[in-house]
């Protein structure tokens, strides 16, 4: 048996008024999205118009990334290149201060050389000192302190060894200080009796030195006197430098 139109299409009264309800809430939307896409072609015509083009700004824009992707790579490379230029400059310092502390090494044995050099030729010259005796090696080393100093020397016949030797051994510095420009071994050494020696062919000596707060030392001299009352006694000086051993 057939269904009439309205069993078919069961809808009553209820579906139309809420359609009714809500058709105008869709229109607006509608014509809210259908206004907001005017906008954006109005918008886009006139940045056209203007002479904007999306694909000329993408371009334009994938350019400029490129260009700072080739910068950031040449800032990496120049940044390399500096740090290999500072590896080479400190190497290049190191290298001259590495030269400069041999040639003062080598000037300091020359110095010590050459004092040596006139010992040896004072020994084979002719002649003897009246004293009778020469002074060997002098040299001086570091103390405990930074104004301690050891004075070594070394006294040797000159004539004969026929007997015995003794005499004594004092030691002035000169140089520039707030006190004076000479050092008395008194003022040296503390000590009120000079260095004693007693020997017939060699005898090794050494002395404690103590320089005042600012001395700047200059020269060390070395008076060696016979216990011999008629004998002048043999005095000899020595630049600091040369004599100064580390």
């Amino acid at each position: 048996m057939p269904l009439s139109p309205a069993e078919s299409h069961p809808q009553g009264p209820g579906s139309g008024m809420r359609w009714t309800r809500l058709r105008p809430a869709v229109t607006r939307m509608v014509l809210a999205l259908l206004a907001l896409l005017v906008l954006y072609l109005v918008f886009e015509t006139g940045r056209y118009v203007a002479g904007y083009s999306i694909l000329s700004a993408m371009h334009q824009r994938a350019a400029l990334q490129a260009d700072i992707a080739k910068l950031k790579a040449s800032n990496q490379t120049l940044q390399a290149h500096v740090i290999r230029l500072e590896t080479l400059d400190a190497g290049h310092r190191h290298e001259v201060q590495l030269v400069t502390q041999t040639i003062s090494d080598l000037q300091a044995r020359i110095a010590r050389q050459s004092v040596k050099l006139a010992f040896y030729r004072n020994i084979v010259a002719k002649g003897t000192p009246p004293i009778g005796m020469r002074i060997g090696e002098v040299r001086l080393s570091s103390g405990k302190t930074p104004l301690h100093y050891v004075v070594h020397v070394s006294l040797l016949r000159a004539d004969r060894p026929d007997g015995t030797v003794s005499g004594t051994v004092d030691f002035s510095v000169g140089g520039e200080g707030p006190n004076g420009t000479a050092l008395s071994n008194q003022a040296l050494t503390g000590q009120r009796s000079d260095l004693a020696y007693h020997f017939r062919y060699y005898q090794q000596m050494r002395e404690d030195l103590v320089l005042p707060p600012g001395f700047r030392p200059a020269r060390l001299t070395v008076t060696v006197r016979s216990s011999r009352k008629d004998i002048a006694p043999l005095i000899q000086t020595y630049p600091w430098s040369a004599i100064s051993t580390p």
